[in-house]
């Protein structure tokens, strides 16, 4: 019997892109205001530069999304003049306008009814390998927990995420659904635990051949809770 779902977020309930594309502009807006020689020096497209720069000196962060960020910030400001306390301070100021931007998300249409007829009947959580805070986006009232790669350390479809959360529910991996967009990270990561899956496939996308297929596929986050209801009346 299904008991609980867990749900990724990124791409899953939004569209991420235009979610980072405003966070980045917000945050460039207020460096230039509060850090105006980084602003001078360096554009939206430099923070990509700047990850790459931090990844090629310290790769175990590359699932780390808010201390990566913290910490191209602070490479950055430091390059520009900034002292090593300020740039941090400046840093952890200006992540906190980006986090706050990074957390202002546009739900896919349905998402939300759907959530909202689904948590009535089961124990509900996210699992992603992004930073978004369910809380700030507006899950808090829907999900009973939120977990990210950067808590774990290891990113899906490592088992940590799901371990955590499956440790959290106390329920065996037969008796939860998880939820996601993504092949390998989401559907096989879940698989690998022995976890029911649904692929939300909103772009139309191929099945990688190689891969076994998910318990179900969606094309419309309309036909969610059918779906999970389907699975429910099947185990």
């Amino acid at each position: 019997m299904i008991k609980a779902l867990t749900f990724d977020l990124d791409d899953t309930l939004w569209a991420v892109v235009p979610v980072i594309k405003r966070a980045d502009q917000q945050l460039l807006t207020w460096l230039e205001e509060h850090a105006p020689a980084f602003a001078q020096r360096y554009g939206i497209d430099d923070f990509g530069q700047l990850r790459d720069e931090i990844l090629t000196q310290q790769p175990h962060l590359a699932h780390h999304m808010t201390s990566l960020r913290l910490a191209l910030l602070t490479l950055g400001l430091t390059r520009c003049g900034y002292s090593e306390t300020q740039a941090k301070t400046i840093a952890a100021a200006g992540f906190e306008e980006y986090f706050a931007a990074r957390n202002q998300v546009e739900f896919y249409p349905h998402a939300l009814e759907q959530l909202q007829r689904l948590k009535a009947d089961y124990i509900m959580g996210a699992l992603t390998n992004g930073n978004a805070d369910i809380h700030r986006v507006g899950l808090g009232q829907l999900f009973d927990f939120g977990f990210n790669a950067e808590q774990v350390g290891k990113p899906k479809p490592a088992a940590d995420l799901f371990a955590l959360a499956l440790d959290q529910m106390q329920l065996p991996p037969a008796a939860v659904i998880h939820i996601g967009d993504h092949p390998e990270a989401d559907i096989l990561g879940a698989q690998n635990m022995g976890m029911h899956t649904i692929w939300v496939n909103l772009d139309g996308q191929k099945w990688p051949a190689h891969q076994a297929p998910a318990t179900a596929e969606i094309n419309d986050l309309s036909y969610l809770a059918e779906t999970i209801y389907s699975i429910h009346r099947n185990t």
